[in-house]
């Protein structure tokens, strides 16, 4: 099978959309359907049951699924561990959720780059169901996720919370001093998934289109600074704009948003690597 084919294959099957597939590996469309057209030939079977807006996997299809990402995933690491050869001693490959990344990692790896020069660090982003998908296969061997991942050959624990803030910018005073749950559907409300489903369906009704969804979030916050749009962030993301002034919180008066949770995850059997015993020492300590 080509490698190829299976990349576009396991992308489509997390993304469930051809279109936004072909953007992603910066294909035309034609190429990505032919592409699965020529697995299913060698599989013998139909991979995907394609719907109006979304194509979702067949037995076959998820059958394949496993085998693929395993597959992808020992190309990645025969390459690596090649390159790696008189280089670096070891090398890392750490899954994020985009919030994480900004409000924690991304000072952490700095500093521990600058203590472990002979460590190669790969960073991967994506929400967590595609960051414990990399954990699974074998892809990531440490992963920063909102959910938990419920294995027994893992460790998975409460790395922290953040509280989500209800916020606009400063120049929007309509609900400066609070606004009841029931309200917030009907305002302009830029979006980012990265609720939890339960609170999205406490506040939004459950397929609700937002005018701006924006995978990370913290690019909503320019979009805020003019206006009257609302958003939903964490605390460490939005807290240094609270700070100057930019951007100010709007209490909500019934209830309180449930903070976001992050899980660190790794297999037990990683804890043997000398740079991972050092990076879950320093990212706990930082």
């Amino acid at each position: 099978m080509n490698i190829e084919y299976l990349k576009t294959f396991v992308l489509l099957a997390e993304n469930g959309s051809f279109s936004k597939t072909a953007k992603e590996q910066i294909l035309v469309q034609s190429t990505v359907s032919s592409r699965i057209s020529e697995l299913e030939r060698e599989v013998g079977q139909k991979l995907f049951v394609r719907n109006k807006n979304y194509s979702e996997l067949t037995l076959a299809g998820k059958a394949l699924f496993e085998y693929a990402e395993k597959i992808i995933s020992l190309e990645s690491s025969a390459i690596a561990q090649a390159n790696l050869a008189g280089d670096y001693s070891e090398r890392l490959i750490i899954g994020a959720v985009y919030s994480l990344y900004d409000s924690h990692l991304c000072n952490f790896i700095q500093s521990f780059m600058e203590e472990n020069e002979d460590v190669s660090i790969r960073v991967v982003f994506g929400h967590s169901r595609r960051i414990i998908s990399g954990l699974s296969n074998g892809s990531i061997d440490i992963g920063y996720s909102h959910n938990p991942y419920r294995n027994p050959g893992y460790v998975c624990t409460l790395f922290n919370e953040d509280d989500v803030l209800f916020v606009t910018g400063s120049q929007n005073k309509q609900f400066a001093q609070g606004i009841p749950v029931s309200k917030i559907k009907e305002l302009p409300v830029y979006y980012s998934n990265f609720l939890y489903s339960t609170t999205h369906n406490w506040i939004f009704p459950k397929n609700k289109l937002f005018r701006l969804d924006i995978d990370i979030a913290s690019k909503i916050i320019p979009f805020l600074k003019s206006g009257e749009s609302y958003t939903f962030l964490p605390r460490k993301i939005i807290e240094p704009e609270i700070n100057n002034g930019s951007v100010i919180e709007i209490p909500v008066l019934d209830g309180k948003i449930p903070p976001v949770q992050n899980y660190i995850i790794y297999k037990k059997e990683a804890e043997k690597s000398n740079a991972i015993q050092k990076w879950l020492k320093g990212t706990y300590c930082f």
